[in-house]
């Protein structure tokens, strides 16, 4: 895509850092985003913080830090996808809270993003310090962040990055992604599995009592 062809009427970027990354996941919440390119935040630092039931760990989010980076992706929506994009990020529950950053390209320049941080920052800790145990995002959620980068081919010292990060172990929603993954990209099956017996549909009989 170039750079010309990025910005379209009716329409608004969004700088994607956690588990929309994944583009099956953004894309079934808001069916009009479009992938345009990779990108580096600089100057903010990836964390976690708040447990989520649903991942089973902290989610991501970005704090600010001087020399960090953070890499992500640049989606294009369509403004009619703006609320749903909110409310995927529970701004309307004060859990994430909307900023404008501008993130820069490999080849296209810097461009303003709409994206989305934690309303309670994690605590500061040193470049060598350990992640707090209770800031280890799930198994799960880890790994749909490294599979969203090598989706999109984030920089190979990135995805490494994200592959060290400590877990907790919790396989969480992983099997839920895995289903919506498998059903999203690939066409349903219609052969029969061996050994299933098919069942005839049932009848039902209705009769009136005497």
């Amino acid at each position: 895509m170039l750079k010309k062809d990025i910005y379209k009427p009716d329409t608004f970027l969004y700088f994607a850092y956690g588990a929309n990354l994944l583009g099956f996941r953004v894309k079934w919440f808001n069916p009009t985003a479009t992938f345009v390119t990779i990108a580096r935040l600089d100057n903010y630092r990836l964390d976690f913080s708040r447990f989520s039931p649903f991942w089973g760990g902290p989610i991501a989010t970005i704090v600010p830090t001087a020399n960090a980076h953070t890499w992500g992706i640049i989606w294009r929506l369509h403004k009619g996808d703006m609320v749903s994009l909110d409310d995927q990020n529970k701004v309307d529950e004060k859990s994430y809270f909307i900023k404008y950053v501008t993130v820069h390209t490999p080849h296209m320049g810097d461009f303003m993003c709409r994206t989305y941080m934690r309303k309670v920052y994690p605590l500061p800790k040193g470049d060598h310090d350990p992640m707090p145990v209770e800031r280890w995002p799930s198994w799960s959620y880890k790994q749909i962040l490294i599979i969203g980068a090598e989706q999109h081919n984030l920089p190979s010292h990135y995805i490494r990055f994200l592959k060290k990060i400590k877990d907790n172990g919790d396989i969480a929603c992983w099997l839920l992604a895995l289903m919506l993954k498998r059903y999203t990209e690939k066409e349903p099956c219609e052969c029969r599995v061996p050994g299933i017996i098919p069942r005839r549909p049932l009848k039902i009989t209705v009769k009136k009592s005497g």
